[in-house]
């Protein structure tokens, strides 16, 4: 009886402390987040609401999920003062090539000069033959400002909605790719 009363009493201790043990992997991000400071823990812990339904589904969102996410995404959009949604390209050209800000050379080609560019996104070299008509305009604006209002959960970061790049820039990225004159659209 004494040997049965051990038995559990063992069992129950060694149950507690794995209960009570922090997994590697928890252990790894709160060193992550101790490390990043104050501000980096408070944006990693406070995901929006798109941002935390893409963690739940791990980028595959439910069919009837759909509809409602892309038209939350789009209400996130904002647009310039002034209303063009084409700006400078030469101010577009900096902010794509600026890598704390566009950085769009990490995941696309562009110039055909450049050298160096990712692979992970379409080549944007020549994205100007679409024309620059109203509705290919405002397509590629939203789509440099959230991404996600077309692509739910896409590798594509929404720039404009955290703040990387302002409307008026945004403007001048899709300047930038459609502007017959922009180094982008020269052969």
């Amino acid at each position: 009886m004494k040997k049965k009363a051990a038995v559990v009493l063992t069992s129950a201790l060694l149950l507690g402390l794995g209960l009570t043990q922090v997994s590697p992997f928890r252990e790894r991000l709160e060193a992550a987040l101790h490390a990043g400071g104050h501000e980096f823990a408070q944006v990693m812990l406070a995901q929006d609401k798109g941002q935390a339904l893409c963690s739940q589904y791990r980028d595959k969102l439910p069919p009837d999920l759909i509809p409602g996410f892309l038209a939350e995404q789009k209400a996130l959009i904002k647009y310039p003062a002034n209303g063009k949604l084409m700006g400078d390209w030469r101010n577009g050209e900096k902010v794509f090539t600026d890598p704390k800000r566009g950085n769009c050379y990490a995941c696309h080609a562009g110039v055909a000069t450049e050298v160096a560019h990712g692979t992970m996104g379409p080549s944007l070299t020549g994205y100007g033959q679409r024309g620059t008509a109203e509705p290919v305009v405002r397509y590629t604006y939203e789509k440099i400002y959230n991404a996600w209002a077309f692509v739910p959960c896409s590798l594509m970061y929404r720039g404009g909605v955290h703040g990387l790049f302002t409307p008026e820039e945004t403007a001048d990225l899709v300047a930038f790719l459609l502007d017959p004159e922009s180094p982008i659209n020269r052969r």
